[in-house]
């Protein structure tokens, strides 16, 4: 059985599908939010593409900062 410590470490992914990819804890510090209002727009549809891998949430630091560029106002 794997625990979200083995699928992580220090909030990047290890595994294969990983390739820095971020837990939802630290992507929600890189984007300066709190990780349950990153959970609730996840819920919602209106957060940044994420990936779901068996029970695994993970987010690319490319599609946070498409999210943020997204969030600019005029």
């Amino acid at each position: 059985m794997t625990t979200r410590d083995d699928e992580t470490r220090n909030g990047k992914a290890t595994g294969p599908a990983g390739y820095g990819a971020l837990a939802p804890a630290d992507a929600a510090r890189y984007l300066g939010v709190g990780y349950s209002t990153l959970k609730k727009r996840r819920s919602e549809g209106t957060g940044p593409r994420y990936a779901k891998i068996g029970g695994c949430i993970l987010y690319r630091p490319c599609d946070l900062e498409a999210f943020l560029a997204e969030q600019l106002a005029s």
